[in-house]
């Protein structure tokens, strides 16, 4: 019978750590202060929204470890250990900036442990709707697997720098995962999106930012369960492609535009789509155009596979509408007028990868 409270005690928790996020940030120092330059928000404001979402998903997890029919004991171990153990390296770069190559290398770390605590996410093929299924040799896999892991958690972190767009897509990604697969999978789907949500709240008044935390271990958690819904055969892969498409795709755009402008592809900059979406709509409207195509293009390809080629298609154009590579039209918009950034808390204290 307990198992059925767990879901509310989850978000009890994330609820609390929000009402509590000035306190504990001030307390452990993961304050975004603004700076006028890069970080325009108003006031300090913690980065605590991925420890609010992960530590409510891993009371959850504990207690369906103990409470449930022990099933999917792997599932939950590698979603405990392997993305609770990069949501700490995500909250210790917070505090203090980790260099890019040992991010990297932990994150392989990371997903290597995941892996052998859930052998049952390395698929044999890769399972297309359009195209069948395509055999891949386990090496193989794993390989590609690995390279998807560490673009996907930095493509989200870049992404994260306009209140309400990754936590919209934590949402939106959490409520396709919940429609496709069943079981401990799905009510772990149905959790993390309460508690996204439940964080999406306070971070679109402003109260709270996500952190690397939550960029890195909340985007690690909802891999892990995509991955293990495709090699169930629960969602093709176009379907997958088509979730995590925009901040994908804008992340390699960057990984090639900012070498061609003789500029590091670790810096900070206002060059992101979300930032040429501001120039063109706005602060408030850009954010709901930004989450509210992320959401219907993936529900759209997770409802109805068939379509998810058309959908990647329409997606492309829409991206490079709005996302260029000029370097004029770069300059034009590395700093955003003060005003405007002030609306919904605009920042970029990212260092990619």
């Amino acid at each position: 019978m307990g198992i059925q409270f767990l879901p509310m005690v989850a978000l009890l928790v994330t609820l609390a750590i929000c009402l509590a996020a000035n306190v504990i940030g001030r307390a452990f120092g993961v304050m975004a202060v603004p700076d006028g330059r890069r970080r325009t928000h108003q006031s300090a404001t913690p980065q605590l929204g991925g420890v609010a979402i992960l530590c409510g998903f891993g009371i959850w997890i504990i207690g369906a470890m103990f409470l449930g029919d022990g099933r999917d004991i792997p599932l939950l171990r590698s979603l405990l250990l392997a993305g609770g153990g990069l949501a700490v390296v995500g909250f210790v770069d917070d505090k203090h900036e980790i260099p890019p190559a040992p991010r990297v290398l932990l994150l392989l770390a990371f997903t290597g442990i995941a892996f052998t605590l859930n052998t049952e996410m390395i698929a044999p093929a890769l399972h297309w709707y359009s195209f069948g299924d395509v055999p891949i040799a386990v090496w193989a896999f794993l390989a590609l697997m690995s390279i998807t892991a560490v673009g996907l958690v930095n493509s989200v972190n870049m992404a994260d720098g306009q209140n309400g767009l990754v936590g919209s897509m934590f949402v939106a990604w959490s409520i396709c995962l919940a429609i496709v697969t069943d079981g401990t999978l799905q009510s772990a789907a149905i959790v993390l999106c309460a508690l996204s949500g439940m964080f999406l709240i306070f971070n679109l008044q402003g109260r709270m930012f996500l952190g690397d935390c939550g960029s890195y271990g909340v985007t690690f958690a909802i891999g892990l369960m995509a991955t293990l819904a495709h090699a169930r055969g629960d969602v093709p892969l176009e379907t997958i492609i088509v979730w995590f498409f925009i901040p994908v795709v804008d992340c390699l755009r960057l990984m090639i535009a900012r070498p061609l402008q003789k500029r590091s592809i670790f810096e900070g900059a206002r060059d992101h789509f979300h930032h040429r979406l501001i120039e063109s709509m706005g602060m408030r409207i850009s954010a709901l155009v930004y989450g509210g195509v992320v959401f219907l293009s993936s529900l759209g390809a997770t409802l109805e596979p068939r379509f998810a080629l058309v959908i990647l298609c329409l997606l492309c154009g829409f991206y490079f509408s709005f996302a260029r590579l000029s370097e004029g039209e770069i300059a034009e918009s590395a700093v955003l007028p003060e005003e405007d950034a002030k609306v919904v808390g605009i920042r970029d204290t990212k260092r990619h990868p």
